[in-house]
């Protein structure tokens, strides 16, 4: 009994370390299958986001706390857009709440560029008529600040040494349609007409109908005039620079 002891206790050995061995083959096996499961638990919920994406159907987001605002003008704004859209020629699109910074660029190679560009950063223009086709910016319409008359010097002064000429309006009192087409027409350069005269009546040689004689209207011929759009004096129609203030025209 006692010479078989060490065969016992080495076999006893051997069991043990092959259970061990068991075991780590064991938990080998285990562990891809765990990590596979757990990705495709974690890349489900993406994989239905993308088909409910990919069938069109609409996500289940809560719901923000954001509503639409009822007009995207409001009072004298409003009234005032409507004027310019009666009011300018119809070439031009009416554009409001038009950043400075938009259409003013600061000229290359300017000293303290970045100082001059912060002036214009956060100025926003009331509105801005600009070619329909283009988007070139042609006048600034803007609402009269009396207490700020510094901050209103300046940028007059930059959009009109940019050739952006300006109009400036007070809030109590809008121009008719006519008369603010009459200040745009002498802004932009373009021929101011006198109010419409009265219709005269066509000279028919005789023996024409009364009908007829009716329907033909002509209306007489009145004088085209050109105005600067800075000093409103009158100019010529071919020049390119006005001989007064010598604000360029377009």
């Amino acid at each position: 009994m006692v010479g078989m002891d060490p065969i016992i206790t080495m076999t006893a050995a051997i069991a043990s370390l092959l259970v061990v061995a068991g075991c780590v083959v064991a938990l080998a096996a285990m562990r891809p299958r765990r990590r596979t499961a757990t990705s495709s638990r974690s890349m489900s919920p993406r994989a239905s986001a993308v088909s409910r994406g990919a069938s069109g159907e609409p996500e289940f987001l809560p719901r923000l706390p954001y509503t639409r605002a009822p007009h995207l003008l409001a009072g004298d704004h409003r009234a005032l857009f409507a004027a310019l859209n009666a009011a300018a020629p119809d070439d031009l699109a009416v554009l409001p709440h038009v950043r400075l910074s938009d259409i003013l660029h600061v000229e290359p190679h300017t000293t303290q560029s970045e100082r001059y560009q912060e002036r214009i950063r956060d100025s926003v223009l009331d509105f801005v008529l600009c070619d329909a086709q283009t988007t070139t910016p042609r006048l600034a319409v803007l609402f009269a600040q009396p207490g700020a008359a510094r901050r209103t010097a300046f940028i007059d002064a930059a959009l009109i040494g940019a050739g952006v000429p300006v109009l400036r309006l007070t809030r109590d009192d809008l121009p008719s349609v006519e008369a603010l087409a009459t200040q745009i027409a002498a802004l932009l350069g373009l021929p101011v007409r006198p109010a419409a005269a009265p219709f005269e009546r066509a000279a028919l040689p005789d023996g024409a109908s009364t009908a007829f004689r009716q329907d033909v209207l002509v209306v007489a011929r009145t004088p085209v005039r050109y105005a600067c759009g800075r000093c409103h004096r009158d100019i010529s129609a071919h020049v390119h620079r006005c001989p007064h203030c010598g604000a360029p025209l377009a």
